[in-house]
């Protein structure tokens, strides 16, 4: 995922807050509860013609209703993010944050895209391609594609890979039609 110089901005400084407190898994799990009240409600939390205060207290009460304790900065940060109209990030800072800690504890999160499960030796080979890459310790979010036939696409560090069938015939393609052109 490519992150906007706003979200990382936002996630970055709610992270340093978070470790000041100490709260960094409930921060972290205090946006993704944002994020999922944000696709709810996001055309009243856009709406410039409600008071700013009233949009955040609105969506603090709402995830005090649904047992989420939200602390006094981390209600600040919601009030920023409405003041600032930056609510409309909350998807990317919430991913930032998450990125955040992985890269703080030295992992890197990796996107793995295949065409069918995956054995615990794949990943092995996979894990250990990615360490010499890196030279960092994946965390793997696997999700599947049949349309990829066969091979897997990894995504980490701004960098993809893919090694997929669809992604060899697609390559094919393109190179025949550029000796064509």
């Amino acid at each position: 995922m490519m992150y906007s110089a706003v979200a990382s901005r936002y996630a970055v400084a709610l992270y340093k807050v978070s470790k000041v407190n100490g709260k960094t898994e409930e921060y972290k799990e205090q946006l993704k509860v944002l994020n999922q009240l944000y696709d709810a409600v996001s055309v009243f939390l856009n709406n410039q013609s409600v008071a700013v205060d009233e949009r955040a207290n609105f969506l603090i009460d709402l995830m005090k209703r649904l047992n989420v304790e939200v602390d006094e900065a981390f209600a600040r940060f919601i009030h920023l993010l409405i003041a600032n109209r930056r609510i409309k990030f909350i998807k990317q800072i919430a991913s930032f944050f998450d990125y955040t800690i992985l890269d703080n504890a030295g992992l890197i999160p990796v996107d793995v895209t295949s065409a069918s499960e995956l054995s615990s030796e794949e990943l092995g080979l996979l894990s250990n391609f990615v360490k010499k890459y890196t030279g960092r310790e994946p965390v793997f979010n696997v999700k599947f594609d049949e349309d990829l036939i066969a091979g897997v696409v990894l995504e980490f560090s701004g960098k993809k890979l893919d090694a997929s069938i669809k992604g060899r015939l697609q390559s094919i393609v393109k190179d025949v039609l550029i000796r064509k052109g």
